[in-house]
C-alpha cells in the first residue's frame, strides 16, 4: 500500500485514477483541493479474486469523505483517453458501486448481516406502513350493520389474524423495499439521505437484496393469504409492483412519480379494511386510503425540497426541482384535504363526533406549516426561508399522522359505551338524523 499526491502520481502507470477523479465531477463529484490518493490490493473473502480496489480520499460532494470503486484489472490498463468517457466510468462505478460515508468499514468490525438486512427494508417506513394497516383493522366496523348505521357492537379482533397481517405486511413492505434499493445503488451513492444504504456501503451485494426482496415477497404474501384473506395478499402484491417497478422507473422520468407513489402509500389502509372483514365498496375505506394518500404530499415534497439539488445531480425528476411553486402548492392543496376525509370518517360511523375537534386542531396545526412553505414559494424567486418552512412541514407531517390514526382509534364509534353508557353517546346516534337535528 502506498499513498502519493496527485501530482506524484501523474509520473507513473497509476496516474490512471486521475482520470477518475479529472471525470468525478460528471457524476456530481468535486474533488477538493488537498485531495490523495490510497490504491491498495483488497484482499479477502468479502472481495472478488482479481479486482483492485481504490480507495480515493477527500472526494467531497457536500459531507462525502470516501469512494471506494472495485475496478477490474481489465479496466485499470486502459489508456486515460479511455477511462475519461463519462459512459465507462459510469459503467466502472455500477458495476460494484460503493460510497462510504466516513472510513470504510474495517475487516476486523464488519457490520452485522442482520442488521444490514434490517436496513434493507427501510424499516422506519415500514413501521409506518404496519401502522397504517393496523389501524385501518381496528377502525373496521362490525359488517352486520350497514355502511353509514350507527354502531352498537364491536367485533371481536382475532389475534391470530391481527399476527399474520402484521407479519406479512412488514415482509411484502421490506420486499418492495429491498426491490428499491437494488434497482438503484449507483443513484443512491449521491445523495445524502440514501448514500449509507447498505448496497451502496457494499455490506450486501445486489444479488442479495434481490434474493432477500422474493424471500420476503414470498413469505409474505403467503401469510397474507393463509392467515388474512386472498383479498389482501393481492393488495400487498400490488403495491409491491406498484412501488418497485412502476414508482421506481417513474422516478427518473416524470414528476408524476410523487402520485404514483401516493398510491402505494394509500394501499395499506385498504389491506387492514379487508383483513378485518369490511367491504372495499365502503366509502369509509376510501377515506382511510384518502387519509394517507393526501398525507404523502405534504410529508414527501417537504422531505424532498431541502434535498432538490441532490435528485437533480442524481437526475430524479421531482417537483422540488422542477417547479418549487407547484412542490409547495401541491403540498398545501393535500395538507388542506385532510380536514374534509377526517369529517368522511365521523359522516360514515367509523368515529364520533369529538373525533372531528381533536383531529381537526391536529390537521390545522399540518395545514398552517404547510401555508408557510407555499408562501416562501409562490414568488417568482423563492425565498431564501423556503428550506426552514419545509423542514417544520416535515417535522408536522411526522407528528400529525400518528396522531390522527390514535385520535381515530380512541374515538371509534361504540368504543366508549360500556363505560358511558350507550344512549347518550355521539358515537351511537345515527348520522342522518344528527345532521338533521342540526
Amino acid at each position: 500500500m502506498f499513498t502519493t499526491s496527485r501530482g506524484q502520481l501523474c509520473a507513473h502507470q497509476n496516474a490512471r485514477v486521475v482520470a477518475r477523479m479529472a471525470a468525478l465531477p460528471l457524476l456530481g463529484l468535486k474533488s477538493s483541493a488537498s485531495r490523495s490518493v490510497k490504491v491498495s490490493l483488497r484482499q479477502g473473502k468479502d472481495s472478488l479474486k482479481g479486482l483492485l480496489g481504490y480507495q480515493i480520499r477527500h472526494i467531497e460532494r457536500r459531507s462525502f469523505s470516501t469512494a471506494v470503486f472495485a475496478i477490474s484489472r481489465t479496466d485499470f490498463f486502459r489508456s486515460n483517453e479511455e477511462l475519461s468517457q463519462p459512459k465507462l466510468l459510469v459503467r466502472l462505478f455500477s458495476h460494484t458501486p460503493k460510497l462510504w460515508h466516513g472510513s470504510p468499514v474495517s475487516s476486523r468490525n464488519p457490520p452485522s448481516p442482520l442488521r444490514a438486512y434490517l436496513q434493507l427494508g427501510k424499516p422506519r417506513l415500514t413501521a409506518l406502513i404496519v401502522l397504517s394497516t393496523m389501524s385501518a383493522y381496528a377502525l373496521t366496523p362490525d359488517q352486520s350493520h350497514a355502511i353509514g348505521a350507527a354502531v352498537s357492537s364491536l367485533p371481536v379482533p382475532s389475534l391470530s389474524t391481527l399476527l399474520f397481517l402484521t407479519i406479512g405486511t412488514a415482509l411484502t413492505s421490506a420486499s418492495a423495499n429491498a426491490i428499491n434499493m437494488a434497482r438503484e445503488p449507483l443513484y443512491d451513492a449521491m445523495m445524502s439521505r440514501t448514500r449509507s444504504r447498505p448496497i451502496v456501503r457494499g455490506i450486501l451485494s445486489t444479488r442479495q437484496a434481490i434474493r432477500f426482496a422474493v424471500l420476503a415477497g414470498i413469505t409474505g404474501s403467503a401469510a397474507l393469504y393463509f392467515g388474512v384473506n386472498d383479498e389482501t395478499a393481492a393488495l400487498a402484491l400490488l403495491n409491491i409492483v406498484l412501488y418497485a417497478g412502476i414508482y421506481t422507473s417513474m422516478k427518473r422520468t416524470s414528476i408524476v412519480n410523487t402520485w404514483v407513489g401516493a398510491i402505494v402509500g394509500a394501499i395499506p389502509p385498504l389491506m387492514g379494511w379487508s383483513a378485518a372483514g369490511g367491504s372495499l365498496l365502503d366509502p369509509a375505506a376510501w377515506c382511510l386510503a384518502g387519509l394517507l394518500y393526501a398525507w404523502q404530499f405534504p410529508h414527501f415534497n417537504a422531505l424532498s425540497y431541502p434535498i432538490r439539488e441532490e435528485y437533480k445531480m442524481a437526475g430524479y425528476i421531482m417537483t422540488a426541482w422542477v417547479n418549487p411553486q407547484l412542490n409547495a402548492r401541491v403540498a398545501l392543496r393535500y395538507s388542506i384535504a385532510i380536514i374534509p376525509l377526517c369529517v368522511g370518517l365521523w359522516y360514515y360511523g367509523v368515529t364520533d363526533r369529538l373525533f372531528l375537534a381533536d383531529s381537526t386542531v391536529v390537521n390545522s396545526w399540518l395545514v398552517v406549516c404547510a401555508y408557510k412553505f407555499w408562501n416562501e414559494c409562490r414568488g417568482a424567486v423563492v425565498s431564501k426561508g423556503a428550506t426552514a418552512s419545509a423542514r417544520r412541514l416535515f417535522w408536522a407531517s411526522i407528528w400529525q399522522l400518528p396522531a390522527v390514526l390514535v385520535l381515530a382509534m380512541l374515538h371509534k364509534s361504540g368504543l366508549w359505551d360500556g363505560l358511558f353508557g350507550g344512549e347518550g353517546n355521539p358515537g351511537d346516534t345515527d348520522v342522518a338524523k344528527f345532521v338533521e337535528d342540526l
